[in-house]
């Protein structure tokens, strides 16, 4: 079996290489296609196989000039080439079926307006190292690197730019129609190197997932093979999604959720959200007030199981199946929103926990379907302190900014709240706190003409030049809640003033979202876009904002009804 090396290399000419194995197997006729499910094991030599054939085929995909510009059914030559690759039993066996690959593809024309050097891009997302690290013979590396060098330039039949340079994905099949109800063999192995491939090479914080994006490939690999039904295949999904460890994957299909997203039962809404301090489920927010009312609910109850299960158990249980979450804290929090209390009946039973230490138990309803928001909204702004004022950044809109500052220009310190998914009133916000111009993030977008590689946006000013700033203490208060908008806003903020943020691990969901990709079997889904960083280069994905003093609540602060992040940004501001 061919050994495989796993190397990033930096070269000008040779360029980087996306380090790989080799992978494959699979059969369908058009006769079987609809009955066709995967009983037997594949070797190891065989996902290896499969493994070079999904390389290839999206590396093909993005850079051949006749593949980039849609003259082949691309997804049909996959299909066809899976049986080929799956016969092949050794190293020279796969470098002949690799070559006559190449050779039907035709001959590539030198490309005159290729850049093929670095300068001013960013390459640590770029990895093609597979082609010179994967054993092939020289033959094979030359063709490919010939490829790589005389790469489409131009438009690409199916990938271009969204509304604010993101990719947008286009022309992809769904496989939706009746002779697709469970997708045989060959076309789950098409979702997966699908997917694999756009994230590959247009996810600007691939280079940040926990395991490299190549062993996630060739480990999902026997999973979609083997599925044996559309909840297998779609719990592959999840998997896959999962890998990539961003809180803005989602998954979509056509007429709502997929059915696999019931998997712990379809009762799953609440009127309260809750979220996991210390191993137990808090309620953090009354949704609807009358229904909790009803039910006993009250805000800051601690609720320590469900239907006898302890949360902790329940979260071991669940976890793995949260698929849109960029770190624990914010998968956590993800979990509450959607499957923590999810069940097949009607109704459960809580055990809460009270003052005293003892426990309480109430049986509330959960529900199939969202349920209106019916708890009035919070004041905007209130004083919290002497003279110490709080803004609720949800609630705030633009035009408002200067007509609450205007009555907050004299206070001793303002708490902004970040807890929340706010509008984009940061902006306003930063020119009344700020005397002059700065730089608040810097913005990365994919280069179409290099696959792989990003390039920075032109650094722009925000702020504008003011002679009467806010004098007093600025505070920050972030959470797991601060996610996209409000991881944005606190960078934006902390960027215009010196504020100090006081908080916990935000979601590290940052940039503009792509467009919705389409899977076979008629699902859908998405990932950021636009790569966020500091003015220092420090990305904000995964890690969240930066925290200068890190408070996180306690079972005893929300017993005794505590905002424990308001209370030491009041002490914080005294004592300065």
């Amino acid at each position: 079996m061919r050994i495989l090396f796993l190397l990033l290399i930096c070269l000008p000419v040779t360029l980087l290489a996306n380090g790989s194995q080799t992978a494959g197997l699979f059969s369908t006729s058009k006769e079987n296609r609809t009955t066709d499910t995967a009983t037997n094991s594949l070797t190891p030599y065989q996902i290896s196989s499969l493994q070079v054939l999904g390389e290839v085929w999206g590396f093909l995909k993005y850079y051949h000039p006749g593949v980039a510009k849609g003259q082949f059914n691309w997804d049909s030559v996959l299909i066809a080439k899976v049986p080929v690759f799956l016969a092949a039993e050794n190293a020279r066996q796969l470098d002949e079926v690799m070559l006559t690959w190449l050779n039907e593809l035709g001959n590539v024309a030198p490309c005159t307006q290729c850049d093929n050097t670095l300068t001013g891009r960013l390459s640590w997302n770029l990895d093609t190292a597979w082609i010179t690290h994967s054993g092939f013979n020289s033959l094979l590396v030359n063709k490919l690197q010939y490829i790589l060098a005389n790469r489409n330039q131009g438009d690409n039949h199916y990938v271009t730019y969204g509304a604010s340079s993101q990719i947008k994905v286009i022309n992809e099949e769904r496989y939706v129609n009746s002779e697709y109800q469970f997708q045989p063999t060959a076309y789950r192995l098409l979702a997966l190197f699908r997917y694999w491939n756009i994230v590959n090479y247009f996810s600007p914080y691939k280079y940040l997932t926990s395991q490299k994006w190549e062993w996630v490939l060739h480990e999902l690999i026997p999973s979609f093979y083997q599925a044996g039904d559309n909840t297998q295949y779609q719990r592959c999904i999840y998997k896959m999604i999962t890998a990539l460890e961003d809180g803005h994957n989602a998954i979509g299909g056509i007429g709502g959720l997929p059915q696999v997203a019931y998997f712990f039962g379809e009762y799953r809404y609440l009127p309260f959200l809750c979220s996991i301090v210390e191993g137990k489920a808090v309620v953090t927010l009354i949704t609807n007030d009358s229904l909790c009312k009803l039910q006993g609910i009250a805000l800051h109850d601690v609720i320590v199981a469900i239907d006898g299960e302890t949360i902790e158990e329940r979260i071991s249980k669940r976890l793995p199946d949260v698929y849109s979450a960029s770190n624990r804290e914010a998968a956590l929090q993800e979990l509450c929103f959607s499957r923590l209390f999810a069940g097949r009946t009607i109704t459960c039973t809580i055990t809460k926990l009270t003052a005293q230490g003892n426990t309480s138990q109430v049986v509330i309803n959960r529900y199939n379907h969202s349920l209106p928001w019916t708890t009035p909204p919070a004041p905007k702004w209130k004083m919290v302190a002497d003279n110490i004022a709080y803004i609720d950044m949800d609630q705030l809109l633009p035009r408002e900014v200067n007509k609450i500052m205007d009555s907050l220009n004299a206070t001793r310190g303002i708490i902004i709240d970040l807890r929340n998914h706010p509008l984009d009133v940061w902006k306003p916000m930063a020119a009344r706190l700020c005397s002059h111009k700065f730089l608040m993030a810097r913005l990365a977008y994919p280069d179409l003409s290099f696959p792989g590689l990003y390039k920075y946006f032109p650094d722009y000013l925000e702020g504008v030049e003011n002679n009467t700033p806010y004098q007093g203490k600025v505070i920050l208060l972030v959470n797991v809640f601060s996610k996209s908008a409000g991881e944005y806003s606190a960078m934006g903020l902390q960027a215009a003033t010196k504020a100090i943020t006081i908080g916990n691990t935000t979601a590290g969901a940052d940039g503009n979202i792509t467009d919705w990709i389409a899977l076979p079997g008629g699902l859908t889904t998405r990932f950021s876009g636009l790569g966020i960083y500091y003015p220092d280069g420090t990305v904000a994905q995964k890690k969240g904002v930066k925290i200068d003093i890190v408070c996180k609540p306690t079972i005893n602060g929300a017993l005794q009804g505590k905002d424990e992040l308001i209370e030491t940004a009041i002490k914080v501001i005294m004592q300065q």
